[in-house]
């Protein structure tokens, strides 16, 4: 059998209403709707006047994606997918082309339109052999009316009485892959850490690690960071962990050096930051934010300031001692 795309009815339990409806007797022989009926689904058209066709990798939908994998594969696919289906049919499939105008279509066997699509009860199967199918799938597998997994709709990401949802594992499984591939990265990075530079990216995902912290504890907690996939809390909440831990292993020597600098000053209480962003030193404004005061330090005719701090900094924790 070759590829095949899904599209599967959401099912309800109506069983336990008291009243005889249609929808409990329907659900009582685990159906949704009167065999042979259906739902007709034409192309989504945005208020911008161009056509959601799961095929434009500028659609509106993929830039509110936030998981960046996940963006990322959409885009991917949808580029390779248009290009293949513009050779196979031969027309144009951009976003505000006729083609998506099921108006303009002269008959049922008209292949310079779109054609509508019926979805049924049950489990609706789109042979992706066929381009004309899986132009198809593609578009309805973005339709606003269709969730697009069965997860998404039960996290109310879809309105509740969505009637049919997207059942695709190769889309599932390219996201899962991308994610697992950039943890195992990271992880392979860590591990090629000296045990300063472990503590130094540890401090700036905003971990509790302390020059007495082992090596082996700040390895797990930036092992346990990595897998949760995202801060649950913190400067950085709702953001990659493996993105910010790259973003931070990969970041220059002397840089991470005066960030980490900058961390431990802010954490012992040496700055403190205002409302604004504004970085004080006691009374004395030292600079307008931490990009200010990084650029500050990094610069060559202030590295007396540098010194100054980090033997502050060891002061302050010779006094902790």
């Amino acid at each position: 059998m070759g590829r095949i795309g899904k599209i599967s009815t959401i099912k309800r339990d109506f069983t336990t209403s008291p009243l005889k409806t249609m929808d409990k007797g329907l659900a009582e022989k685990n159906m949704t709707r009167i065999p042979g009926t259906g739902v007709f689904k034409f192309p989504y058209k945005e208020l911008s006047g161009k056509y959601r066709t799961g095929l434009d990798p500028l659609a509106a939908y993929i830039q509110r994606i936030q998981d960046p994998d996940e963006k990322a594969a959409e885009i991917e696919r949808v580029t390779k997918l248009k290009e293949k289906l513009e050779g196979l049919l031969e027309v144009d499939l951009g976003p505000r082309s006729s083609f998506w105008d099921h108006s303009k279509s002269t008959s049922p066997e008209d292949t310079g339109h779109v054609r509508p699509a019926k979805l049924l009860d049950g489990v609706n199967l789109f042979a992706l052999d066929d381009p004309f199918k899986e132009l198809t799938y593609s578009w309805l597998r973005v339709h606003p009316t269709i969730a697009s997994s069965y997860q998404a709709w039960e996290r109310g990401e879809f309105p509740a009485d969505t009637q049919f949802y997207v059942a695709d594992e190769d889309i599932e499984n390219a996201v899962v892959f991308k994610k697992k591939q950039k943890i195992n990265k990271a992880i392979s990075k860590l591990e090629e850490m000296t045990p300063e530079k472990k503590k130094k990216v540890a401090r700036q995902l905003g971990l509790p690690v302390s020059d007495n912290t082992k090596e082996e504890v700040v390895y797990n907690m930036i092992d346990s960071a990595l897998k949760e996939t995202e801060f649950k809390s913190g400067k950085y909440q709702g953001m990659s962990s493996v993105d910010m831990f790259h973003r931070f292993a990969d970041m220059k020597e002397d840089i991470l050096h005066i960030k980490d600098v900058i961390a431990q000053a802010l954490s012992l209480n040496i700055y403190r930051i205002k409302p604004g962003g504004k970085i004080t030193q006691g009374e004395a404004e030292v600079a307008k934010d931490e990009e200010s005061l990084l650029k500050y330090l990094l610069s060559e005719e202030n590295q007396d300031a540098l010194i100054t701090i980090e033997g502050e900094i060891q002061r302050k924790k010779l006094m902790a001692v």
